[in-house]
């Protein structure tokens, strides 16, 4: 299975100094969002799943990791994780996203950000889509929009199991 991250779940990942991202829905912090986040990279990793970063989103994230050289290491390292760039099959792809949103007089996709966030957001999602994604992978409203827009399924934190490690025990085994 290929899926891909966004910076929210990169960041999660590699950077102990992240704090969740809010539920857009409901404004609630989902408990243990970094654990949720490495049990997903670990089932990846034991079904020989990959996962997309776009390098939007790696750049992103390496400014706010505490050590850029040693996450440049780690992921290079990774048999799962690899950086894809907004390549010219990308370029393509976005401008005749970009034509059709004009077209519709919907530049913005009905999306309350800045011009420059929709234009580097939708990057995300084109660079995950066109190199294969199933599944993508952010905690973020707008990029959920978009990848959502360009037919991707989209799963956020707060729909990720819990690690066994964390999960309650059950109180009694068996009856009374």
């Amino acid at each position: 299975m290929i899926v891909a991250f966004d910076n929210t779940f990169l960041s999660l990942a590699f950077n102990p100094n992240t704090l969740p991202t809010p539920n857009f829905k409901t404004g609630e912090v989902t408990e243990f969002s970094k654990e949720r986040v490495e049990k997903l990279i670990d089932d990846l990793s034991k079904k020989n799943g990959s996962v997309i970063v776009p390098s939007p989103c790696f750049s992103e994230m390496l400014c706010a990791v505490p050590d850029m050289a040693r996450t440049v290491e780690m992921i290079g390292q990774s048999v799962a994780i690899d950086v894809f760039p907004f390549d010219a099959r990308c370029a393509i792809e976005l401008a005749d996203i970009n034509r059709k949103a004009f077209a519709a007089n919907d530049k913005k996709s009905g999306v309350e950000a800045g011009w420059n966030q929709i234009k580097f957001d939708r990057q995300i999602a084109v660079v995950a889509q066109v190199n294969g994604a199933e599944i993508f992978y952010t905690d973020d409203k707008t990029q959920t929009i978009f990848a959502e827009k360009m037919g991707l399924k989209v799963l956020h934190t707060w729909d990720l199991d819990l690690p066994d490690k964390i999960k309650q025990p059950p109180l009694w085994e068996g009856g009374e």
